[in-house]
């Protein structure tokens, strides 16, 4: 036996491992380990050497028992993170680097792996601020403010990550990825100029994968430089063929410029990997959006027999046998989605749906009911909750819909600086043009016969769009705190004094244009706001280009049940505000001038 102190010994063992010698250090730590038995420094090196020879159970015990033995060793916590994060075990990791950053206040390094994984597991607000407090301690850290960038602007927090992304730039202005994600940021900010010019930087510093020409060409599209988004997303495709995103959105875009081929390849890469139900099933969604229900159908029908498993499939074959007609033949595909999927909130409510149209009341409400339950602020699970009560004459009908309370119809004052409500939406309308660039409404959207604006409106760096937030904002907050307190009901429960936009957009209809009747899935209280109208609608007496309630997206004749309760003039400057379950849609109108409309989405935040 050695005769140097325990401290020596020690001292040898950690000098060997850290100059990679663990076969040195090992009979080392051993020998402490007989002299002082339960010595947390020893088990500590012991869990290292066993955790480099992934030797996993004989790491954990020898790191749980140093850290029982002295729980103050900042680094044992560390080591012991970084091996449950590599034994698939995300949630005890967060809780070690956790532990390693309480036990040393000055280590940004546990605090910056606490905050990714706290980013993985959900928790999107509290890796934000565990983020910033790893910036702080090392704001020359370039991977600490690339992932506070990255969490402010998934928070929506633009000007701050665009500002972070120029600090981490400043220290590291070779790394493509800061480039692109500095580029991600200007778009979503409207800023789509210097988007592009950030986008090809990080594309010149040799970013050549698909999500950079991915980004790329959504920016071209938002500069109208169609052809130029069109070869970005193929270019993405050429380097992985199967990228779900860029496959979508290519076919969406050639969908709003007119192409009759617009899901040529989505068809390609279906037959480049015959096998993959990815194209497919993307194909299905959007035949289904275009209300192509016969090619829809038979694409879910080829996704369902390549994943049997996929609930989602079924379901999207149920929707397209709503639209032909088969109402018997839905009922039974979501009968199947369900049994795949019974937790689902989503295949739930649209089960109701079909449940609805095939005549079976009772059995679309118990659905519906079970969607709600899953899903309480699910705001299609609770309008088909709501067609339910209606369709069995239940009271709570007339509570869900009171519009009387629940209804708003605001006629905006002009932001400061201008005379009257006119003059600014005249200005404000030739701001929205500018930004309606296609050629044809989305084909995952709710508008026919007219275009509607990419990304978030509210985002975009535009003076008169801006002014028109802080305006709409100011009438929000005001109407939410005049409303009456019902803590059971779905909009009034969930009232707060903090709220934020979840979504915000322009739409613009041309004759014949109309919404269909739908309702905001993820909102809560959602609204309208009319910029410019045709003269024809607004004196149409039979409500031509105004905007009904209540009447849900059925087929007939059991729409014909539950008729509109209100429609609404589009006059310029007036704002409505409604739940984002409430049913509406608009009327068809016939006039050369356009129906031109911004709205938005909210939520309370925190959300109840």
């Amino acid at each position: 036996m050695s005769t140097s102190s325990i401290p020596a010994l020690l001292d040898q063992a950690m000098r060997a491992l850290s100059q990679g010698r663990p076969q040195t250090a090992e009979p080392l730590l051993r020998e402490v380990l007989q002299r002082a038995p339960g010595s947390p420094p020893a088990l500590a090196g012991l869990g290292q050497i066993a955790a480099q020879g992934r030797r996993w159970a004989e790491a954990e015990a020898a790191f749980r028992s140093s850290l029982a033995g002295d729980a103050a060793q900042p680094r044992v916590w560390f080591a012991q993170a970084q091996m449950l994060e590599m034994l698939g075990r995300p949630g005890d990791a967060a809780h070690a680097f956790a532990q390693a950053a309480d036990r040393q206040p000055g280590w940004a390094a546990p605090r910056y792996q606490l905050a990714r994984l706290l980013r993985e597991l959900g928790r999107p607000a509290d890796a934000l601020g565990v983020a910033q407090q790893a910036a702080d301690l090392a704001p020359q850290d370039a991977d600490a403010l690339q992932l506070l960038a990255m969490l402010q602007e998934e928070q929506g927090q633009l000007p701050a990550a665009a500002a972070t992304l120029a600090a981490a730039l400043a220290r590291a202005p070779q790394r493509a990825a800061l480039h692109h994600n500095l580029g991600v940021v200007l778009h979503r900010q409207g800023r789509h100029v210097q988007a592009l010019a950030a986008h090809q930087q990080a594309l010149a510093l040799g970013l050549d994968v698909a999500e950079a020409h991915y980004n790329t060409a959504n920016t071209l599209q938002a500069l109208g430089r169609a052809d130029d988004a069109l070869a970005a997303y193929r270019r993405a495709l050429a380097l992985a063929p199967q990228h779900a995103l860029s496959l979508y959105d290519l076919a969406r875009l050639r969908w709003t410029l007119g192409h009759a081929d617009f899901d040529a390849e989505l068809l390609a890469a279906q037959q480049q990997a015959p096998s993959s139900d990815l194209a497919p099933g993307l194909r299905g969604l959007l035949l289904l959006k275009a209300e192509r229900a016969d090619a829809a159908l038979q694409a879910y029908e080829l996704a369902a027999r390549l994943a049997p498993q996929r609930a989602d499939y079924l379901d999207g074959q149920g929707q397209a046998l709503t639209l032909l007609g088969r109402h018997d033949d839905a009922r039974a595909a979501h009968q199947r989605a369900v049994a795949l999927a019974p937790q689902d909130a989503g295949v739930l409510a649209n089960a109701a749906r079909s449940a609805f149209a095939a005549g079976h009341a009772d059995e679309g409400l118990a659905l519906a009911e079970r969607a709600h339950q899953l899903a309480p602020h699910d705001q299609l699970a609770l309008a088909l909750l709501g067609v339910g009560w209606r369709l069995k004459s239940d009271a709570r009908a007339a509570w869900l819909h009171d519009l009387d309370e629940l209804l708003a119809v605001i006629e905006l004052p002009p932001p400061p600086g201008w005379a009257d409500i006119e003059s600014f939406n005249a200005a404000l309308a030739l701001e929205l043009q500018r930004l309606h660039t296609d050629r044809e409404a989305p084909v995952d959207q709710t508008l026919r016969e007219g275009t509607q604006t990419r990304g978030h409106l509210f985002d975009l760096e535009l003076p008169l769009v801006q002014a028109l937030r802080g305006q709409i904002a100011e009438a929000i907050t005001q109407w939410l705190a005049s409303r009456r307190t019902d803590a059971t009901h779905p909009l009034l429960g969930r009232r707060t004094d903090a709220w934020r936009f979840a979504g915000s957009w322009s739409s613009r209809l041309r004759r014949s244009g109309f919404h269909t009747n739908h309702v905001h899935g993820q909102g809560w209280l959602s609204s309208c706001y009319y910029v410019a109208t045709p003269a024809s609608a607004l004196a149409s007496a039979t409500h031509e280009g105004w905007i009904k309630f209540g009447e849900p997206d059925l087929p007939g004749p059991l729409r014909e049940r539950l008729p509109p309760w209100r429609y609404e003039a589009p006059q310029p400057g007036r704002l409505l505000l409604f739940p984002s379950y409430l049913w509406h849609g608009t009327v068809p109108f016939d006039d050369e001038a356009h129906r031109l409309t911004v709205a938005f989405d909210v939520l309370p935040t925190p959300a109840a």
